[in-house]
């Protein structure tokens, strides 16, 4: 009898514990990237000196978070707007993202962690010439990080990585043809705060 009391205690509380665990929260931050380069463009859109974009954008979403003993599981869903700059190109580029983490704490203010980040492109927008739409909207990539915990707040850096090429194609500026493209792979650095609720 007192086996059977023991297991209904048990399961009476297993749910207690369990939300005790989870936790949740809003994150935001900023990213750059090295991504972006223009391609095989028959007339000059940048120059040699800034092949590469100069990108700042921004992240906002939430999160949950599970702790299970040494490590914690964090699935993410946030909104990423960034903004591709050349010399004379300017594309305005905006996904859906879902980052889905493990993590381990070495110690118990600093944890390391990575897993994959599912993506939903959003076509770019650009006031100075004709492009196509990418290649793929949906996209899978992996990322590491570092993440700082301070009680509710946290502040970490991440690498993000995607697994696939994902190409844009620029078709015309002021009626001349371009034929050229680019590559816009992920490939970030963010730096983000999150706030547990």
């Amino acid at each position: 009898m007192n086996q059977i009391k023991k297991y209904f205690y048990l399961l009476i509380l297993s749910p207690t514990i369990t939300f005790a665990q989870l936790e949740y929260g809003i994150k935001g931050g900023i990213n750059m990237t090295a991504s972006g380069q223009i391609e095989d463009a028959v007339i000059d859109l940048t120059s040699s000196e800034n092949l590469k974009e100069n990108l700042t954008g921004y992240f906002f979403g939430g999160y949950a978070s599970l702790k299970l003993f040494f490590f914690y599981l964090r699935p993410e869903l946030q909104f990423s707007l960034q903004n591709r700059n050349f010399n004379s190109l300017r594309l305005n580029q905006s996904k859906l993202e879902i980052p889905v983490s493990i993590g381990f704490k070495f110690i118990p203010i600093l944890s390391a962690f990575g897993g994959p980040n599912l993506q939903y492109n959003f076509n770019p927008k650009t006031d100075e010439i004709i492009i196509s739409e990418i290649q793929q909207n949906a996209d899978l990539g992996i990322h590491l990080g570092i993440r700082l915990h301070l009680g509710p707040l946290n502040a970490d850096i991440r690498y993000d990585r995607g697994l696939n090429s994902n190409e844009l194609y620029l078709l015309e500026k002021n009626n001349i043809p371009i034929n050229g493209t680019v590559d816009l792979q992920s490939n970030i650095w963010s730096i983000g705060i999150s706030y547990k609720l």
